[in-house]
């Protein structure tokens, strides 16, 4: 498998098509330097990742990286060049390994790139349109795109899934990811057109064709009609007829959390007494697209359900614990390296790891007022870092059924935490390299390379989202319901 994924990287390096540049990328790149940027890159990784060599062995990854840098003959612009490096950032299976835009880049693309104004659902029946971004509705929302501009729907999302760095051979987070990004992805990928010849089939099964007009992401922040006030990152609702109570966390950040005045501690103890105010006999946790790097956060939402003693973590690692000498293009922190000397012990192949008695690994005691009832979570490839180290507690301690799709992060480890963040020089793209990987406590089920994988697998149904509902929502409502 592992070497299977290797020689596909090597056919993509020679055989990636090239794209179209955007005004406002750094043009003319030329080879020899573009050649340096990548030996910083794989002095970077072999430094600092703390596995870099998961799935291939450090000759097979140098091997990699000598042909993604011999297949650089010509001058490129930072499109071609990011691209040429993706199978790089694959090959070590770290979707927070990756390259970021330079500052004028990412400033074209939000504000003055021209896009096709459309908001999409990736389903297992097909590309659907799930809003467009210009404040109206000429096509219906929930209509299975077909084509744009004579291009099959299959042949775009093969594109666009490939640009995504993913944990492993994580698809769904791929597809969440794409979703997010369309009209960005779409223009910086595939193509940059000023109209939309858009082919699609309407929830009423009707095929028909539209055409749209690209419009700038500044545009479309002025023309969309409002959506009302934005909801709090955290949110409760009790369901009289099925007596469950509904949480909705949108993230496990704790700096969007503050800025939205919520804090954990506080909210889970204000639901644990809402739930026994209601005589809730089920609690929903709604983690669909929550992310978030702060596990404390995990472990606080986990105490308030827990019936025994559980831990977060069963392992932590890292392979840089002195910083590095001091360059400008390096950005490290400061603080991690203050301690982390101390705080890890020699492992196996260069690693260190914590002790066994290092209190990040202890057990965590259940609250003494935790819910006692039945748990469901509901998770996406976009429940990452703490929402998925929060999932994979629920599910490995059976104290929850998983409802939805595998988690975003590798459900047998994954980084986080402080980053190296180190500028190429030539480029000006950024490279983010992780020194932290967390072990989540617990045996995950399924493929080493995948995220923790449901107990049940659900989707959106395209005909509820025509209708603005939530069917993944409303169908596990009407199972709790039956089966009381």
């Amino acid at each position: 498998m592992v070497r299977t994924i290797f020689f596909l990287g090597l056919f993509l390096v020679f055989t990636a098509p090239s794209k179209a540049q955007s005004p406002g990328s750094r043009e003319d790149l030329y080879p020899e330097r573009l050649h340096m940027d990548i030996e910083l890159l794989r002095s970077t990784i072999h430094e600092a990742h703390p596995d870099p060599y998961r799935y291939h062995t450090k000759a097979e990854l140098d091997k990699l990286i000598d042909a993604v840098r011999d297949s650089i003959e010509r001058p490129m612009g930072i499109v071609d060049f990011q691209t040429a490096l993706l199978p790089i950032f694959k090959a070590v299976g770290d979707a927070h390994c990756a390259s970021e835009w330079p500052r004028e880049q990412e400033d074209h693309l939000r504000k003055h790139a021209l896009l096709i104004p459309i908001q999409v659902r990736i389903l297992p029946e097909g590309l659907f349109l799930e809003d467009e971004l210009k404040g109206f509705r000429s096509i219906p929302v929930g209509s299975r795109i077909i084509s744009i501009n004579e291009r099959p729907v299959d042949r775009i999302m093969e594109q666009l899934l490939a640009t995504v760095v993913t944990d492993g051979a994580n698809r769904t987070y791929a597809e969440r990811v794409v979703e997010r990004e369309f009209p960005q992805r779409y223009y910086t990928y595939v193509e940059q057109a000023e109209s939309f010849h858009v082919r699609y089939i309407t929830p009423a099964k009707a095929t028909e064709q539209k055409m749209l007009f690209a419009l700038s992401g500044a545009d479309i922040a002025r023309t969309r009609k409002p959506t009302g006030a934005s909801l709090l990152p955290w949110g409760a609702r009790f369901e009289q007829e099925s007596s469950t109570m509904w949480v909705t966390m949108r993230t496990l950040d704790p700096d969007s959390l503050m800025r939205a005045d919520q804090r954990p501690e506080r909210f889970m103890d204000a639901l644990l007494e809402d739930t026994r105010k209601n005589q809730a006999k089920t609690m929903v946790i709604d983690l669909r697209g929550a992310g978030g790097p702060d596990l404390a956060i995990a472990e606080t939402v986990f105490s308030a359900i827990a019936k025994v003693p559980f831990q977060v973590l069963g392992d932590m690692v890292v392979r840089s614990i002195a910083p590095p000498e001091q360059r400008s293009s390096h950005m490290v922190p400061v603080d991690f390296y203050a301690s982390s000397h101390s705080g890890f012990l020699p492992g196996a192949q260069g690693s260190y790891r914590l002790p066994q008695n290092d209190p990040r690994l202890a057990e965590n005691t259940p609250l003494d007022k935790a819910f006692q009832g039945k748990v469901y979570v509901v998770c996406d490839g976009m429940t990452r870092d703490a929402a998925a180290a929060l999932v994979m507690m629920a599910r490995r301690t059976n104290r929850a059924r998983v409802v939805g799709e595998e988690t975003g992060s590798n459900a047998h480890g994954f980084t986080g935490g402080a980053e190296w963040v180190v500028t190429a020089p030539n480029s000006g793209l950024k490279f983010h390299v992780p020194l932290l990987k967390y072990i989540p406590a617990g045996h995950g089920e399924g493929p080493m390379d995948r995220g923790e994988q449901p107990n049940h697998q659900a989707y959106e149904d395209p005909g509820a989202m025509a209708k603005g509902r939530d069917s993944i929502r409303d169908s596990l409502l009407e199972l709790i319901r039956e089966l009381q």
